[in-house]
């Protein structure tokens, strides 16, 4: 029973010995001398400023600033990648006139977009979600428009063979199969999305995590300026993990019965 359920949960006790391997060695490396706490603080100091921040309630305004600004723009984000990707996947004539637009914004550095931002939107959520937007949008749309495009050609066949209409296929073949594809370009942009709320409220915020970053490193307080990092990555960890717990489950009815 206790065999069966650490082989079940393997990578999740890996990943913990890992993250615990890494603070042991953090904090070795700063107590022996080896390293000035100065550049990277304690994880003992950081874990005590996390506690600080939470009971002062300035942690849950950064985090709550952060998360606003992240919501709204992995939702846009979905919604246009996801809505762009099943047109363009489906019909090759928007494939060919989005192409330009969406691999520009790909080659192109996104927060070379930021002045422009600040010109239009000005200071605060709406520049941050714009460069979240902006950050999120490629993989959800690039994975969207694969996972029509891998759709079971026999399945797509057999489906117009029994006479099904074209809308029928695609709602009913296509669309289903993309599913998992399409999820795991969801995970992608939500990882991207947080990137670019950080990296946004690093140069234009009154709040958020970014911020936090900025002003505690500004002021050359490694502890908290860690801290917020600490949050940052972990906040990511979770919000992936959930969506590749999410990517796998629809990805069930593709495996056979031996793989399980």
């Amino acid at each position: 029973m206790i065999a069966n359920f650490f082989n079940k949960h393997a990578p999740f006790f890996f990943g913990v010995i890992s993250l615990l391997g890494i603070c042991f060695l953090w904090q070795a490396s700063v107590d022996l001398g080896l390293i000035n706490p100065f550049f990277v603080s304690r994880p003992s100091d950081v874990a005590r400023e996390i506690i600080n921040q939470v009971e002062s309630g300035l942690l849950l305004k950064n985090f709550m600033a952060t998360m606003i600004s992240f919501f709204i723009a992995i939702f846009l984000a979905t919604i246009v990648g996801v809505g762009l990707g099943l047109l363009a996947g489906w019909f090759r004539d928007v494939e060919a006139a989005l192409g330009p637009f969406i691999w520009f914004k790909y080659s192109a550095p996104t927060i070379a977009f930021y002045p422009i931002f600040i010109a239009l939107l000005g200071y605060g959520t709406p520049t941050i979600v714009a460069i979240a937007f902006l950050f999120a949008i490629t993989p959800i749309y690039a994975n969207t428009l694969s996972g029509i495009r891998s759709a079971d050609s026999d399945l797509v066949r057999a489906a117009i063979a029994f006479g099904a209409k074209p809308l029928d296929v695609f709602l009913k073949v296509a669309l289903p199969s993309s599913i998992p594809i399409l999820l795991a370009g969801v995970r992608l942009g939500v990882g991207r999305a947080l990137t670019g709320v950080v990296v946004a409220e690093l140069f234009g915020a009154t709040a958020g995590l970014g911020y936090s970053i900025s002003v505690s490193s500004q002021r050359l307080k490694t502890t908290e300026m860690m801290a917020s990092i600490i949050v940052i990555i972990i906040l990511g960890v979770i919000i992936t993990q959930i969506l590749s717990f999410v990517e796998k489950r629809t990805d069930t009815w593709r495996r056979r019965p031996d793989d399980t």
